[in-house]
């Protein structure tokens, strides 16, 4: 049996005056398979929300009953609304035109004469990210996913990845026609007419975590580094971030001690962002966090690129959520490190943390999430 561990936060915050008949933090499970670990994230964090707001909480939407929620998956125009969502005030997450819009697919463009796109898809939008995103198509068919391989393959290994997989699963890197064959032989059709993006793979690579968060008028932007675990099976995935927090918007980051790769990331994500919005009208959200790439392809050029968007509860909200805390409650702190952290190690956790799961995984092993602030930039 899992358990759920709420702890006190690093910093004690001064509760709000409690929003009279504000709706409820309400989280929003729209996938009934969703693991239970992820509920639980979700469940620790949306409470902690609820208090940060002074608001109330409830477990579970209720149909026809008004609330701030928090999907788990970003929503379409028309999901949002049959909930009563009207703007990124309304939600911790994010609202598209069109469900592709929230997946990787978006981040490209399709091979010439690309075949399959979803209704709606604007075909100029690949173009207009530019050098925003790393070299890659997104494809629908096993057709073009080998013509997409064979012309990227120059610039040396490629990267597939199927659309809505998430935390590192469904995806391959290619170094041949031949690898793609193989790897091909165990995706269904099905997977395939999803969708697949193919990009150039990176050797020696960084992956930023970028974003901002708005909150009852409150808004927060951080640029931060992922690190990754190997599950009991041996597959790689999400192990935590690490990320710098400043107030207000992203362009507020350029007043913190941020490394030298920090500003082009930082302008990739606001043009990735802009593009997307012109391309889909009706786009908005409330929390945006961007996958950002940073390394050399087989030729020596160094790339950088946004390879994904999450408009939704991720796996860093912890530590935005932790970090909206501290900086409600104290003026004085300009700017903070907080942090998530997942391993399936025996590993001793830190007494400052917030665990928000520590249990068995679906026979796997057991796994423990927390997050923690630990530190800010205030002077000694």
């Amino acid at each position: 049996m899992a358990a759920i561990v709420d702890l006190q936060p690093l910093h004690a915050f001064a509760a709000p005056m409690p929003m009279l008949h504000a709706p409820p933090v309400t989280p929003l499970f729209t996938d009934s398979a969703r693991a239970p670990h992820e509920r639980a994230s979700v469940a620790c964090f949306g409470r902690r929300l609820a208090s940060l707001m002074g608001r109330g909480f409830r477990e579970q939407a209720l149909l026809g009953l008004p609330g701030y929620f928090i999907p788990m998956e970003t929503l379409t125009c028309e999901d949002a609304a049959m909930l009563g969502i009207t703007c990124a005030r309304d939600l911790f997450g994010g609202v598209v035109p069109l469900a592709f819009v929230a997946s990787k697919l978006v981040t490209h463009g399709l091979v010439e004469a690309g075949r399959g796109a979803p209704e709606g898809w604007q075909a100029t939008l690949g173009e207009a990210l530019g050098d925003a995103v790393l070299p890659g198509y997104s494809v629908f068919t096993r057709h073009d996913l080998r013509t997409a391989v064979r012309q990227l393959l120059p610039l040396g290994k490629v990267r597939c990845k199927l659309a809505h997989a998430r935390g590192g699963n469904g995806q391959k890197v290619l170094a041949s026609t031949v690898g793609l064959e193989a790897w091909l032989a165990d995706v269904a059709d099905a997977e395939i007419a999803d969708g697949v993006v193919a990009e150039t793979n990176l050797e020696s690579a960084l992956t930023f975590s970028i974003g901002c968060v708005e909150v009852g008028g409150d808004a927060i932007a951080y640029f931060g580094t992922q690190r990754t675990v190997e599950t009991p099976r041996g597959d790689t995935v999400y192990g935590g971030s690490v990320l710098r927090v400043a107030r207000g918007g992203l362009d507020q980051l350029r007043h913190v001690p941020l490394p030298l790769e920090a500003a082009a990331a930082i302008a990739k994500v606001q043009h990735y962002e802009a593009q997307i919005a012109s391309a889909y009208p009706g786009f908005f959200a409330s929390r945006r966090n961007y996958d950002v790439v940073h390394g050399c392809d087989a030729q020596g050029v160094e790339r950088c690129g946004v390879l994904e968007q999450s408009w939704r509860f991720g796996g860093a909200s912890p530590a935005e959520i932790l970090a909206l805390e501290v900086l409600a409650a104290e003026p004085s702190v300009p700017w903070l490190d907080a942090m998530t952290y997942e391993t399936w190690d025996d590993e001793p956790v830190p007494g400052d943390a917030v665990v928000y799961f520590q249990g068995e995984v679906a026979s796997l092993g057991r796994l423990t999430k927390y997050a923690r602030v630990v530190g800010d930039g205030r002077d000694p």
